[in-house]
Formats: structure tokens, C-alpha cells, sequence
């Protein structure tokens, strides 16, 4: 009998999968195998060529007949699973297990309602994309520290300019695309993945999302701004008591530049974890840099811009009162179906 028939028996009475692969690490570690693991130490190197393919030959004997085995039982193992198939199986008796969208999947189609019953229509942008439409488009200069290794996720592949690709920072750059295919006056938001260098802890994570939406018409001002953010999330938290404060900020695609604050729309909640705070910061926006109308290639003359942005990640978790960021992604079933203790 040869070695290879020897271990094609040695597993043929076995008929579990973990039963083949406990025998098989047991044979890797037989006598044989470590007798000649250790001649092959000291052996000279005439012995090295004779010996050394002989063990090989082994394991791959071993090896290829505990695959063999696996295989067999797999298909028997399936053949079993049909034989109980019922083609007339009824589920209705499961239909209180059906399954869950999950929380974050439900408030992303929430703010997009809200929006396209605005009137605003959706773009579309890809997670790579090239550092014009990442940074330079919307008037992010070589030198701006949002470029830095430490923030920005940058790739091995090129674009056709000889530059490295990135994982998109945000979906401001849905705005310089959706402006190249449009004609103003227009409306448009974006809601996606977006990923950064970033330390994780409760409200930090490498892949987090946003959503990005952009008025571009004739006469644009900052009225028009705050009425839209108001309006906004007077919709999203159902209440119209809802105030908006702006305080200044700088970002390079817009001027002027603004933090957007509302107020705590959970200060009466019982058990809410913010009901102290009167304020609450929501979001950036402003008018739209004329560089960035004109890298759009639109006439920054005769046309404005206004820009309003937030973390989707960080309304949820104010809305679902949440402490960190990571109950969103480590699985937990009960949490995707709305126990949210």
C-alpha cells in the first residue's frame, strides 16, 4: 500500500469536517513527519535534496486527502440539507422575523425625503476619486493642511494627471460634478460614505457619513440659507420650534463660512443625555466660493451659490440617543431592530 493509499483510508472513516481536520493536524505532527524535520535540520546538503522532497511529498499526501474527505462529506451534507425541502413551505408563521432595515439605511431615507420634497434632486460621486474634484475644485490648495497623509486616505493608483487617488474626505465633491452636467437655476444633495485618518473614540470613526446639498441661481443670499437649514431640520426633528443659530467658521469652498447651532429639540425629553444643553452644533455651510462656481464652469458674476452640510452618523445618534458612534456598526441585532437600551 502506498503512503498516499495509507492516508486516503486513514480519513475515509471519518465524517465531520472538524473530525478531518483534527486528523490531519495530528498526521502533520506524526512520528514520521517529525523524524524527518529533524534529519532535514542537520543533514547535509546531498541528504537536504533526497530528504527534503520526500517530507514534502507527505504533507502534500496528507494535505490533498483530508481535501479529498472534506469534499466528499460537503456533498453528502448537501444532499442531506434537500432532502426535507418542502417547495410549498409557507413563511407566513416567520413573518415577525422578517428583517430590518438598518437604523442608519432608515434616517439616510429620511433626510433624502425631506430634501426631494424641497425640491432638491439627487447626485451621484463616486468613494475614489481624483484630488481636483476631492480638493482642488473646491478650492483646497496644495499647501491646505486637509491634503495632509493624516487626514486623507491616498491610493497607489493614478489619475491621468500623474496624481494619486484618494478615498473621497467628503461629498462636496458631488457638487462640482453635479454642476458640470447641470444647468442653474438647480438643487442638488448628496448623501454617502465618506473616509478620513481619524482617531476612533464615541463620535469618530475612518468611515463615517455625510450629507452635502447646494442651491446654485442668480441672487443668492444668506436669508435664503438659514431659511433652508430651519426648514430643514424643523422637518427632520418634527418640531417648528426649532431655532437656527450660524456663527462664523472658515471652510475654503464657501465665504463666508458658518457653524450651524439648533436648539436642543430634546431640552424637554425625559432621560434625554443632552436635555441640559440649549445648543446643539449641526453642520457647516455658506455661500459658495466664487472659485468654486467658476471651477463648475459657471460665470461667478451672474451666478451664487449656497452650500449647507452634516454628519448623518451624529443626527442619528442624537435622534436614537445614542453615546457612541460604534453601536452603528458591531453588529448587534437587537440594536438593528430598533432595541436601542
Amino acid at each position: 500500500m502506498s503512503q498516499a493509499d495509507y492516508y486516503q483510508q486513514h480519513f475515509a472513516n471519518l465524517d465531520t469536517v472538524n473530525g478531518v481536520i483534527q486528523a490531519r493536524n495530528e498526521l502533520f505532527k506524526s512520528d514520521l513527519i517529525l523524524e524527518l524535520t529533524e534529519k532535514l535540520k542537520s543533514a547535509s546538503i546531498e541528504d537536504k535534496k533526497v530528504i527534503g522532497p520526500q517530507l514534502n511529498v507527505l504533507k502534500k499526501d496528507i494535505k490533498e486527502s483530508g481535501d479529498k474527505r472534506i469534499q466528499e462529506i460537503q456533498v453528502l451534507q448537501e444532499k442531506d440539507n434537500f432532502t426535507d425541502f418542502d417547495p410549498t413551505f409557507n413563511s407566513s408563521k416567520y413573518a415577525d422575523k422578517s428583517g430590518h432595515l438598518h437604523p442608519l439605511t432608515l434616517i439616510t431615507k429620511e433626510i433624502q425625503d425631506i430634501f426631494e420634497k424641497m425640491g432638491f434632486e439627487s447626485g451621484r460621486g463616486p468613494l475614489v476619486d481624483t484630488q481636483w474634484y476631492n480638493f482642488t475644485a473646491l478650492n483646497s490648495p496644495s499647501y491646505h493642511p486637509s491634503r495632509a497623509m493624516q487626514d486623507t486616505f491616498y491610493l497607489d493608483g493614478k489619475d491621468e494627471n500623474g496624481d494619486y487617488m484618494v478615498m473621497r474626505t467628503q461629498t462636496s465633491t458631488t457638487q462640482i460634478r453635479y454642476g458640470e452636467s447641470h444647468t442653474p437655476p438647480f438643487r442638488m444633495f448628496y448623501a454617502g460614505q465618506v473616509f478620513r485618518n481619524e482617531n476612533i473614540d464615541a463620535t469618530h470613526d475612518i468611515m463615517f457619513h455625510q450629507v452635502e446639498c447646494m442651491i446654485v441661481d442668480e441672487n443668492i443670499s444668506l436669508g435664503n440659507l438659514k431659511w433652508l437649514i430651519q426648514t430643514f431640520y424643523q422637518h427632520l426633528f418634527a418640531t417648528n420650534d426649532l431655532e437656527v443659530r450660524l456663527r462664523p467658521s472658515y471652510f475654503p469652498f464657501t465665504v463666508p463660512s458658518l457653524e450651524v447651532d439648533i436648539s436642543n429639540p430634546f431640552k424637554d425629553k425625559p432621560g434625554s443625555k443632552i436635555k441640559d444643553q440649549d445648543w446643539i452644533e449641526a453642520g457647516g455651510a455658506g455661500l459658495v466660493h466664487p472659485n468654486v462656481i467658476k471651477n463648475i464652469g459657471l460665470d461667478p458674476n451672474k451666478y451664487q451659490g449656497l452650500a449647507f452640510g452634516f454628519g448623518i452618523d451624529r443626527i442619528a445618534q442624537l435622534k436614537l440617543g445614542l453615546t457612541k458612534m460604534g453601536q452603528f456598526f458591531d453588529g448587534d441585532l437587537k440594536f438593528v431592530q430598533g432595541k436601542r437600551v
